[in-house]
């Protein structure tokens, strides 16, 4: 059964986004660990007498890459898909789409699985998030298909297309029924 609130229906995802959000904390790390490193450097070489480069760049740099990943990982843990007001409503973490039901019934929901069905596999990432674990905003498909995607797995894959606006929604729900449920309505 979905979540109810303010009138829309919540869609739980199947997954975790606790391996994509500790990934982009290694990720964004990483500039730290260089910057101590340049410094750490840049201190014996400028008691040997060398000219040292604007210190200024070697904290603006990794303060804005902390920033950014500190924004994108707030943005993140607001991912979902929810049904409200006859429309599905897909955050990416970056973004927020919403398509009108009516157009996503005439295909109906296929539930696949990725491993198998190669040519629905995201290939090209155009706008949006591409983490080990998840895949989330607008891809290219390997058969050339426009696609929004959320995926947390890949194995149960919602998979949705609508003429309307030309696109192939994949999604990883936890119960594909309730969402084919909503569109049956």
């Amino acid at each position: 059964m979905p979540n109810t609130t303010n009138g829309s229906s919540m869609l739980a995802l199947q997954g975790s986004l606790q391996r994509p959000l500790r990934w982009l904390g290694v990720l964004g790390a990483i500039p730290f660990v260089i910057t101590v490193l340049v410094l750490g450097v840049m201190t014996a070489r400028s008691s040997a007498g060398q000219p040292v480069p604007p210190l200024l760049l070697l904290v603006v740099i990794p303060a804005a890459v902390l920033i950014g990943h500190w924004l994108i990982m707030r943005r993140l843990r607001g991912v979902g898909v929810s049904v409200a007001g006859g429309e599905l409503v897909v955050n990416t973490g970056l973004r927020t789409k919403r398509i009108a039901l009516a157009p996503l019934r005439k295909h109906g929901l296929r539930v696949i699985d990725l491993r198998e069905r190669t040519e629905f596999k995201p290939w090209l990432r155009t706008m949006g998030t591409s983490l080990p674990g998840l895949a989330a905003g607008w891809f290219r498909l390997r058969n050339g298909q426009r696609a929004l995607c959320l995926l947390l797995e890949r194995d149960r894959v919602s998979c949705l297309r609508s003429d309307e606006d030309d696109v192939t929604l994949l999604l990883s729900l936890r119960d594909p029924d309730v969402l084919r449920a909503l569109l049956e309505r």
